[in-house]
């Protein structure tokens, strides 16, 4: 018995030795990391999200910590995580896409469709949304939502955000403004000013104002106003 014992412990022995060689050998280490759904967040944005590091151990990580640490970032709204051993892992990402900045203290807050901040950014440089003035909100807190004193009122610029989007302008929106008495006005990139009135039907105006820029671009027009206040055609006026 006392042999089969000391053989047991010896098998031990060599099989911890050799756990233990295997364990420090690069075989195991991180090397190729696949990132799927990526749309502002670049590799080292990930990285540093997930506490990530290449060349590390894979037996080191943990799925369900790196989901919670990537979860932290304002960007990601919901993410999957694979491990294949030997050496790689895939991170399969929903993203949140910033759509408008609001002016906020010499700074500028970035909401995505939904209204929550994602980030706030010192240099307007670095910016390429439309700007959104006029508004008060009562809270900033990067990854939750805005809140403005009129709810209703934020869901219907939301909506507005939202139609623009969906019919391909928004890029070319350089500011939504919103008056003392909820009026709104987009002024477009080339300087088109457009007023919406309380904005009603904005799906359909949307697609409209598409067709007019889409218009007064071919015959080479880049000032003036269209009138959508009101749920007859369109008014363009020169200013």
């Amino acid at each position: 018995m006392k042999r089969i014992h000391n053989i047991l412990l010896l098998i031990v022995f060599i099989v911890s030795i050799f756990g233990y060689i295997f364990m420090k050998t690069d075989f195991l280490f991180l090397k190729e990391l696949t990132i799927v759904g990526q749309v502002k967040l670049n590799k080292e944005d990930i990285l540093s999200s997930g506490k990530i590091e290449m060349n590390k151990n894979i037996y080191m990580y943990n799925v369900k910590d790196i989901k919670e640490n990537l979860l932290q970032n304002a960007y990601i709204k919901d993410v999957n995580i694979k491990i294949k051993f030997p050496n790689k892992m895939i991170i399969d990402l929903v993203e949140r896409v910033d759509m408008c900045a609001i002016p906020y203290m010499g700074s500028y807050v970035l909401i995505n469709e939904e209204g929550i901040v994602l980030k706030v950014e010192e240099d307007i440089n670095n910016i390429d949304n439309p700007l959104l003035t006029g508004i008060k909100f009562k809270n900033l807190k990067v990854g939750e939502k805005i809140k403005l004193d009129d709810n209703d009122f934020l869901v219907k610029i939301l909506d507005l955000l939202n139609s623009c989007n969906n019919a391909n302008i928004l890029s070319n929106i350089s500011e939504i403004n919103i008056d003392k008495n909820k009026n709104i006005k987009l002024y477009t990139v080339q300087g088109v000013e457009v007023l919406l009135g309380k904005g009603e039907n904005l799906d359909y105006k949307m697609l409209e104002l598409n067709k007019i820029l889409i218009d007064l671009y071919t015959r080479n027009i880049s000032k003036g106003i269209v009138d959508m206040r009101y749920n007859a055609y369109p008014v363009y006026r020169p200013e």
